[in-house]
């Protein structure tokens, strides 16, 4: 068992160690590895984003705990999803869409303030739930001391902005622009299965055509290129340079695979 910490906390404040210190409180022999801390700030989908693509590089009982919250200490409901043999628990703001709609057969649960308090966990603040509530939970879960299906009753999270790709009445894939990453790469929600039905794929964005390569060491330097990336996703990249500045393209920017 381990737990992953995704944030939008940065490096450079304590926050990131606090909520360690309080898993470790509860979870000392468990390994916390931090996923991200540099999501773009009060960008949930972003952070769901990462979680969906890095989520089969852990074994099955991972919990991973993200913690985008712009809400916090508002309305918005704690969620823990049970998906692809893996345990989510993030505030309830689409940042869990993306999973959502890609694990088949995942069950949610709303986290209740009485099963919290069961298990001795109450809020000392209305600005800091990452300490508070979702690194003990994080905790409890790992070690098996409560189920998912004992917090709360079953629920359907919010969507969010982001979604899987789609295949379009033309033939063509549909999907979006989800992050850009520190080199300029347009990360996509595109998947590497969804070109498979096509026999020479084209990538599109505004009308422009993108060669397709299989390493960044094929697109001519500065070239603007597409490529699927190490976590089978559909990229828009530049040799040496920022795909995003030169197409000028930023998150939520549809792209196209069509037939060639």
């Amino acid at each position: 068992m381990m737990i992953t910490l995704t944030s939008d906390f940065g490096a450079r404040d304590p926050y990131v160690g606090i909520m360690k210190s309080r898993i470790v409180q509860r979870a000392p022999l468990l390994p916390v590895i931090d996923l991200t801390h540099e999501v773009t700030v009060f960008a949930p989908e972003e952070a769901g984003y990462w979680l969906y693509c890095c989520h089969p590089q852990f074994p099955a009982g991972t919990v991973h705990v993200a913690v985008v919250d712009p809400g916090v200490g508002g309305a918005r409901s704690i969620v823990v999803l049970e998906a692809g043999g893996q345990v989510f628990v993030a505030p309830d703001n689409g940042l869990l869409g993306l999973i959502v709609q890609s694990c088949a057969g995942g069950r949610a649960y709303r986290v209740t303030e009485q099963a919290l308090a069961r298990l001795d966990i109450a809020p000392r603040s209305a600005t800091f739930h990452g300490r508070d509530i979702f690194a003990p939970l994080a905790a409890e879960l790992a070690c098996a001391r409560i189920e998912p299906a004992q917090l709360g009753p079953p629920h359907t999270p919010l969507p969010g902005r982001l979604r899987c790709a789609a295949r379009q009445s033309d033939g063509s894939v549909l999907g979006t622009v989800a992050v850009i990453d520190r080199y300029g790469n347009a990360l996509t929600t595109i998947t590497a299965a969804a070109l498979g039905g096509f026999a020479a794929p084209q990538v599109r964005l505004d009308g422009r055509t993108l060669r397709l390569v299989r390493t960044y060491e094929e697109a001519r330097m500065h070239e603007c290129v597409a490529l699927i990336n190490s976590s089978s996703m559909l990229e828009l990249a530049a040799r040496q340079a920022s795909a995003a500045q030169q197409l000028n393209v930023q998150p939520g920017r549809e792209v196209y695979v069509v037939e060639g």
